[in-house]
């Protein structure tokens, strides 16, 4: 006869007991690890809501996915990882808390997109998010960027537009040059490099810091010095900082710090916003197509690459055009294929109304280090320079 030895009901439950506790262990470490990543301080810490865009979003996509698959909710609950969520995520990878998991894994594009979770700056962490601007256009990004391709046939002085256009010169006006005739000022002011040697820091976002020393003030601050010390123009340089610690109203605020300033100067003509551009680098072959993008070889030196952005709804527009293109020219003209195109975006005004020489400006891009963005501004100085002579009366 066959005997059959039984295990008794007491060992099975040591067992289940161990497993159980091998399993919480493990999740608890997982827990404590991810609450060691950055935190989010673009966004206020004590308040649990967000601007009405962002809800909007997140509101429209969970309401599709709740029509779609009715079986799952997508209901979120602001709380911290329970050890069941934690167990859940720990087996399957999946967040059952955030729906755009099931569409990235149908839709990877939607990967590029970050929706505003309460638990973002909690103690849980933060997700970290896009690293090219919020408000950037996705269309527009796509524009210029394409993975696995280089940009080629860049426009300099003399060449003719990317669509066929030619551009005048813009009208010419008055300037005192005894007084300042230049200002620099930056809307994303929290915008930075990647980090270097010389310039390493700590992000407070995605490619983002609070600390003037390496963000885009910094190459303002070096714009600013270039035209006053070599060039003798001079110029007033804004570093207040006007997307920290709520980015969606940076144009507002920037806005009300150039009208003030203008106010305090009625001589300044040339406006420069001066931003830095960004690219999704999510592997290998992205960061190639960034860097071709945003960098070039000059005399066995990178550089960052520069671009002028025109926004098409201010009433001024077709002066503010001009201006781009002349600077586009002027940047080429001592380094061809130092700027890119001129981008046109198909909305907006950022802030250009103000003046008919007003220009947003990109150095660089969040593939370049701060040495790159830095080694470019003598061409966007000398640049503004040779401008300024051709529209002073």
């Amino acid at each position: 006869m066959i005997k059959i030895k039984t295990i008794k009901p007491g060992k099975w439950s040591a067992f289940i007991i161990i497993v159980i506790g091998l399993l919480a262990l493990f999740a608890g470490i997982r827990s404590m690890y991810s609450n060691l990543s950055a935190r989010e301080v673009f966004l206020r810490q004590d308040s649990g809501t967000f601007d009405d865009s962002q809800q909007l979003v997140d509101s429209i996509l969970r309401m599709v996915l709740d029509r779609a698959l009715p079986a799952i909710g997508t209901e979120r609950r602001d709380k911290n990882d329970s050890f069941f969520r934690s167990l859940i995520r720990m087996v399957t990878r999946w967040n059952y808390r955030d729906p755009k998991n099931l569409i990235v894994a149908e839709l990877p594009i939607m990967g590029s997109y970050d929706l505003p979770f309460p638990s973002r700056g909690s103690a849980a962490g933060v997700d970290r998010g896009n690293p090219y601007d919020p408000e950037e256009d996705l269309n527009d990004i796509l524009n210029q960027y394409k993975p696995g391709e280089i940009e080629i046939g860049t426009a300099f002085e003399g060449e003719i537009g990317e669509d066929g256009r030619q551009f005048q010169n813009p009208a010419r006006t008055q300037l005192d040059m005894d007084q300042p005739v230049v200002l620099i000022y930056h809307t994303h002011t929290s915008e930075a490099y990647r980090p270097s040697k010389a310039y390493n820091y700590t992000p407070t976002d995605v490619d983002r810091t609070i600390d003037a020393r390496y963000s885009v003030v910094r190459v303002g601050r070096e714009l600013q010095e270039m035209l006053q010390s070599q060039h003798g123009i001079k110029a007033v340089h804004i570093t207040t900082f006007h997307d920290y610690p709520e980015y969606t109203p940076a144009y507002s605020r920037s806005l009300n710090s150039v009208r003030r300033v203008m106010a305090e100067h009625p001589s300044i003509k040339v406006v420069i916003d001066l931003h830095r551009d960004a690219f999704p680098m999510r592997n290998r072959a992205e960061e190639q197509s960034a860097r071709a993008l945003s960098a070039i070889k000059v005399g066995g030196k990178d550089i960052a690459k520069l671009m002028l952005v025109w926004g098409p709804d201010a009433v001024n527009g077709a002066e503010t055009r001009k201006f781009a293109e002349l600077l586009k020219n002027k940047i080429n003209g001592q380094c061809p294929g130092l700027c890119r195109r001129v981008l046109e975006k198909r909305t907006g005004q950022y802030n250009q109304q103000l003046s008919d020489y007003s220009a947003l400006v990109e150095v660089g891009s969040n593939a370049n280090t701060m040495e790159e963005a830095l080694a470019s501004v003598p061409y966007l100085a000398k640049a503004i320079v040779e401008a300024i002579e051709e529209i002073k009366e």
